[in-house]
């Protein structure tokens, strides 16, 4: 799995496409639980859907 994973970065900066422009997107949060400083540089949202 990692060794795939590595492969797609190396693709990706050798096509060029890792240099595209900056893209955020603002997602609320609302009162969900959180680790970690409220001014961290990234925020990662995992979303689970157990059916």
């Amino acid at each position: 799995m990692l060794k795939k994973i590595v492969i797609c970065i190396a693709m990706l900066l050798l096509c060029g496409m890792a240099q595209a422009e900056e893209q955020r997107t603002e997602v609320p949060i609302g009162n969900s639980p959180v680790i970690g400083p409220a001014d961290a540089p990234v925020t990662i949202i995992e979303f689970i859907d157990f059916q």
